[in-house]
């Protein structure tokens, strides 16, 4: 999976590919490589996603979860590659819609931009909904969706600061993230109770048969709890050096995810010493570390995994924050909403208004819902944009073959067809409900682009230019 330059397109500065897009520099670029490695890796989150979305792939498909893990990560390897390659095209803070469209065009660039609206908001939720399950463990008189929306709140906070302080409290945050993850592995390798046959032989926590149908049905949160690595690409217009570097971190910190959450994720599962009691627990990982190494051990592990998904939240954020910045600087809305979701802080540099309204509907979700309704949710949004992804890079190779790829994905098309493939089944067999609100999103879309943006082309949604038809630094769009 090692970088195949062609020619000098290894040697494209991250930068200049922006001016050719006609954006400014008004994000700090002062991230480095391995600022951004940590970033994403903490966007992905190990732990969070073990502790907190792990309990959800075991409640849909038990202990069929395994293979749900292996086939989530098999897709999601495949998906990084495409982001790859694509995102070293287009480093651009708004990441897969800003690729989606480019590729496949304005209309379905819109979709892709709700999607993504739709994941910013429910994401960061997500996972700090998870904080307040874990508080609440350690303190049964604290409400879990309290402590949620307070740690929302307190990361929301921290967003505004300047991207390189984030990137270094992130980075020391990671190393206590992944100690946390291999005391876990440690566990569960040290206290094999489960035979290979839960692999041959799936079950629920009542003991009924798992089929393939539920195993697909729960690849989607399994993709889910590994997702993260498209960050890279947010965090582009703040990271120095060439655009090949955007592509190695994605798939990079992608290797790193996933193998930190599946080898820990197969030695927990195969060491639980009671089976049914581990599939229909809220918190079935760190259980099997109390069966382990006893109550006080798994104490310090719970307050270590609260700040490991606090980490999170704050990358998720981060992240997220820069995709709502992005759509007021494409003018994916009117004026004065475009105008004022663009604004960057003059002394951090950072998008202060997309992080308060990222931050702030995040909060409001936290007080509002249950992890389980808005992982499952989220689960959809992202497949759906993964398998736009995997579309967008099989039709780049063909309708632009002259453009740069500073990093190009080995293999292909093998990759992306993987990705359909495993996309396209996986959304087959999520809940009618979610599909039918995922469905009406695009209506609702469609309706506000041809009504609106369409008639408006020359001032709203102005994302036309490649790099290769007008290298020449323009203006903003906002401008």
């Amino acid at each position: 999976m090692a970088q195949r330059p062609v020619g000098g397109e290894e040697h494209v500065a991250g930068e200049a590919l922006l001016t050719s897009f006609g954006y400014r520099q008004e994000l700090s670029r002062a991230v480095s490589v391995l600022g951004n490695l940590a970033l994403v890796v903490s966007d992905i989150t190990p732990t969070a996603s073990l502790l907190v979305i792990g309990p959800v792939v075991i409640a849909v498909a038990g202990s069929g979860s395994l293979w749900a893990y292996l086939l989530g990560c098999f897709i999601a390897i495949s998906v990084a590659l495409c982001m790859a390659e694509l995102g070293s095209m287009f480093p651009v803070a708004g990441g897969l819609y800003s690729i989606v469209t480019r590729v496949l065009g304005r209309p379905v660039g819109f979709l892709a931009l709700l999607d993504y609206i739709g994941q910013a908001i429910f994401l960061p939720a997500s996972v700090a909904i998870g904080i307040g399950i874990y508080v609440q463990a350690l303190n049964p008189g604290i409400p879990s969706n309290l402590a949620a929306a307070a740690i929302m709140i307190t990361v929301t906070v921290l967003a505004l600061l300047k991207i390189n302080f984030n990137a270094v409290l992130t980075g020391f945050f990671l190393l206590l993230e992944l100690i946390v993850v291999v005391v876990l592995a440690l566990a569960g390798f040290t206290h094999w109770h489960q035979p290979l046959s839960i692999l041959t032989s799936p079950v629920l926590p009542d003991g009924s048969a798992v089929g393939i149908a539920l195993i697909f049905t729960a690849v989607a949160t399994a993709m889910f709890s590994v997702n993260g690595y498209d960050s890279a690409i947010n965090f582009s217009e703040e990271t120095q050096g060439s655009a090949s570097h955007v592509g190695q971190a994605v798939i990079t910190a992608a290797l790193i995810g996933i193998i930190f959450e599946l080898v820990p994720f197969i030695a927990v599962v195969f060491g639980a010493p009671n089976l049914p009691a581990f599939l229909g627990s809220a918190t079935p990982l760190t259980d099997v570390a109390r069966s382990a190494f006893g109550d006080t051990f798994v104490n310090v592990i719970t307050y270590g995994a609260i700040i490991a998904i606090f980490n999170a939240s704050l990358a998720i954020t981060l992240q997220f924050s820069r995709i709502v910045w992005s759509s007021g600087r494409d003018r994916a809305w009117s004026g004065p909403i475009s105008n004022a979701i663009a604004s960057v802080n003059p002394r951090f540099r950072t998008p202060w208004v997309a992080t308060i309204i990222t931050g702030g509907l995040a909060t409001i979700l936290c007080l509002q819902s249950s992890l389980l309704t808005v992982v499952t949710f989220t689960a959809v949004l992202l497949i759906l944009l993964y398998f736009l992804i995997a579309i967008s890079a099989l039709v780049s190779r063909i309708r632009q073959p002259d453009l740069a790829r500073p990093w190009r994905m080995p293999l292909w098309p093998v990759p992306p067809i993987i990705a359909l493939v495993g996309t396209g089944i996986a959304i087959t067999q999520q809940k009618t409900t979610d599909l039918l609100i995922v469905g009406g999103i695009t209506v609702v879309g469609l309706i506000y682009y041809f009504a609106f943006l369409a008639p408006r082309k020359d001032r709203y949604w102005t994302m036309g230019a490649l790099p290769s038809t007008d290298p020449s630094p323009r203006s903003a769009p906002l401008e």
